[in-house]
């Protein structure tokens, strides 16, 4: 309980009995009103909820990029080639993906390693744009255009496609690429990526009469 001063209207504690302000003697017998909590308003709340959303995001984000070594300077190299083959071929979304937004790492970040892996070349972690290259990445590929196609398959994932959408877009567009059969067929990355696709887009090897049942063939 409180008392208001009959002359400035400010709110008093109830044992003053002289107003704070302006002086003014408040007797027993001035108005007494309770004390109210203000409440904040439903839009100051939203705005308090989304900004602790984003400082938990950027937490977040920094402990996964924190947690994981940046590349070398050769396998930096090595990347922007292949990213700047992915470019000349003309994936003009993708190449924008894997050349400004993408933060690479060499190692697994504390999010991945809680994933088991088997023969990955590369992981990415999606809303955040962080592309992990493992060392198979740089050891495994014959040249820059399967190291490309690689990194074609990780910028689907960075724009939000599931494994069906990045290994079904890499395999239709590996000629466009410059991946071809005649020149890649005993490459284990081949080999390993034609075995994936068939795994999570079955639909493109249902011609009998197509080596490997591969529609895509001509």
């Amino acid at each position: 309980m409180t008392k208001k001063c009959p002359n400035c209207r400010l709110v008093n504690y109830a044992e003053a009995n002289q107003c704070v302000r302006c002086n003014e003697e408040i007797s027993d017998g001035s108005r007494v009103v309770s004390a109210k909590p203000r409440r904040p308003s439903i839009g100051l709340r939203i705005a308090v909820c989304l900004g602790l959303c984003v400082v938990s995001l950027t937490i977040f984000y920094f402990s996964l990029v924190a947690s994981s070594r940046s590349l070398s300077i050769q396998q930096r190299q090595m990347v922007d080639e292949a990213v700047a083959l992915v470019k000349a071929k003309g994936f003009d979304s993708e190449a924008m993906f894997l050349e400004r937004f993408s933060v690479y790492r060499s190692s697994d970040n504390w999010l991945n390693s809680l994933t088991p892996k088997e023969n990955a070349f590369a992981a990415t972690n999606f809303p955040f744009l962080i592309m992990t290259l493992y060392p198979d990445f740089f050891t495994y590929p014959a040249d820059d255009v399967e190291r490309a196609a690689i990194l074609l398959h990780e910028a689907r994932h960075l724009r939000g496609g599931d494994e069906m959408d990045a290994y079904k877009f890499v395999w239709q567009n590996r000629t466009k690429l410059g991946w071809t059969k005649d020149k890649y067929a005993n490459s284990p990355v081949w080999k390993n990526v034609r075995r994936q696709t068939r795994e999570y887009a079955p639909e493109i090897f249902g011609c009998p009469d197509k080596e490997f049942d591969d529609c895509t063939e001509f």
